[in-house]
């Protein structure tokens, strides 16, 4: 029996090892897909052109961009609505990548919508003052 024993022992080993080796790889991955090739427009411009499409939705009251302002915006960023498409069907699958896209495009929707603190007629951030110090 001692060396019916060792024999499984021994020739468990091996497998287990094996087993291991194939398993431990999958065990790490994220289990998402990375993005399938490259998109013709960067994340930046399609941060930066969804923001202004979405900005521009909300001054509508049915919330949808007028055509002709649509294809202003997209024009002004050198970009076909066929590109913003492309950049989602290359990076959708990614999800940790479009999750950092979408959190960046809402982040600066929630910038832009937030009122200035700053006075009228000055830059942001810079307060005029009278001798006294009082702000005017």
């Amino acid at each position: 029996m001692t060396n019916l024993s060792s024999q499984l022992r021994f020739g468990l080993g091996p497998a287990c090892l094996l087993m291991v080796l194939l398993v431990a790889p999958t065990a790490c991955d994220p289990g998402f897909p990375t993005s399938e090739g490259e998109a013709s427009v960067d994340r930046d411009t399609f941060v930066e052109v969804y923001v202004e499409l979405r900005l521009a939705a909300l001054e509508w009251e049915s919330g949808r961009v007028p055509e002709a302002e649509r294809d202003r915006i997209l024009a002004e960023h050198g970009v076909s609505e066929d590109d913003l498409r492309e950049f989602i069907e290359v990076h959708g699958r990614n999800v940790p990548f479009m999750n950092d896209v979408w959190h960046e495009v809402s982040d600066r929707i929630r910038a832009e919508m937030e009122p200035d603190e700053g006075l009228p007629g000055l830059p942001e951030g810079e307060l005029e003052l009278d001798p006294g110090g009082e702000a005017r």
